[in-house]
């Protein structure tokens, strides 16, 4: 059913409870595609559409507020499929509406829908619902070239569009609703591996709402739960965090392995960085998902990767999640690299090579261990840990 968001706004927007995978990335919660209806005195206006799956169920939500034909505008904050997919159905069951979109999403539409003509607006456009006005601001790489924010100040609220958003179904619509915890949770989810590798865009148009005076007490994103009271201040100051890249005392250790040495050497490091009192978290690729991995790297000042060698090689799924981070591009890390090697090595090669490209500041010589490691092979992997814990500490 359609829900109210703040006066005279309806969410109007579908729920996928079944989404487990978004852009390579495990989504266990699932998630939402959010649109939003402004109703003013002389028309109603809906801003963002859904998956093209997903249509007939945000129709049915307008219907309980309004005959879709009464739609007087469409605004399109982003061209990607999930919430631009569904645009030309949408337009068909709204053929009063005016459609808009930033300067570049008018290009994006057209090329995605096959010479789609919609109308551009900028920051200096204001359109009049009556009573009711909607602004708008682009803000390029949040996280397309296109994306923008749309603003309703007679009720203070923002819908910005993937900013602020978590992958997350629930029939709840509001953070404090779901709980907060496991709201912000989830955007740390979202920021680290959609929002990371464009830090510095999110930080300017955040920073840009403040300049051209917007102040929301409301901000409804396309994805998740919708952010109002305590709740959107601790977004708001979580976010902050993210985008000045505040990175704390803790140490991320990923690793593949085939027969378990790597594993062996793996939490031995893993117990030597924990040993100078430094948070570490343990992952085998093979078992943790990347989203996870990635989240616990959002705030960490250290990396360290493992893999056994295979074909002179690092493991697949090791080399995927470089490949993975190299799109997120963290910065001002610590990295190190480890791993088992039997009749030739060249894994821990690769990722040293890999992760310095990426960007990562590469710590001491890398740890090595031929076939099974020994006892005093372990006690060496211990003491390597413990050696990265305290340049970590250092930095």
């Amino acid at each position: 059913m359609a829900l109210w968001v703040s006066d005279s706004i309806h969410w109007v927007g579908a729920i996928d409870w079944n989404l487990r995978d978004f852009h390579g990335y495990e989504t266990p919660r699932g998630t939402t595609y959010n649109a939003y209806l402004v109703q003013g005195k002389d028309t109603v206006a809906l801003v963002d559409t859904v998956k093209a799956p997903f249509v007939d169920e945000l129709l049915s939500r307008v219907a309980e507020v309004v005959d879709p034909a009464k739609v007087g505008l469409i605004v399109v904050n982003h061209v990607e499929p999930d919430h631009n997919g569904g645009l030309p159905a949408v337009m068909e069951a709204m053929p009063n509406a005016r459609v808009v979109a930033s300067t570049v999403g008018v290009k994006g539409v057209a090329e995605y829908h096959d010479g789609l003509a919609v109308e551009a607006v900028g920051a200096d456009d204001v359109i009049d619902l009556g009573g009711r006005t909607l602004h708008f601001l682009p803000v390029s790489m949040v996280h397309w070239p296109d994306s923008m924010f749309t603003y309703c100040p007679e009720v203070t609220t923002l819908m910005p569009n993937d900013a602020f958003g978590q992958h997350m179904a629930s029939a709840e619509r509001f953070a404090d609703q779901v709980g907060v915890d496991l709201a912000i949770e989830e955007l740390a989810v979202y920021y680290s591996n959609i929002l990371m590798g464009l830090s510095t865009p999110v930080a300017k148009a955040v920073a840009r709402i403040a300049e051209v005076g917007w102040a929301p007490t409301v901000i409804a994103p396309s994805h998740g739960v919708i952010w109002r009271g305590d709740a959107l201040a601790k977004a708001i100051e979580a976010y902050g965090r993210w985008t000045s890249n505040t990175l704390t005392d803790k140490v991320v250790v990923a690793y593949g392995t085939m027969w378990g040495s790597t594993d062996a050497l793996a939490r031995r490091i893993a117990d030597g960085v924990a040993a100078e009192g430094v948070e570490v978290t343990l992952h085998d690729l093979a078992l943790s998902p990347i989203a996870t991995v990635t989240r616990d790297l959002l705030d960490a000042k250290g990396f360290l990767l493992g893999s056994s060698t295979l074909h002179r090689a690092m493991l697949y799924r090791p080399a995927g999640y470089l490949q993975w981070l190299g799109g997120l591009k963290p910065s001002g890390r610590l990295g190190g690299a480890f791993g088992s090697y039997g009749w030739s090595s060249g894994a821990v090669e690769q990722i040293t090579e890999r992760m310095t490209e990426i960007g990562f500041t590469m710590v001491g010589e890398p740890y090595k261990q031929k076939y099974r490691p020994t006892d005093d092979d372990l006690a060496a992997a211990f003491e390597w840990g413990r050696a990265f814990a305290r340049a970590v500490k250092g930095a």
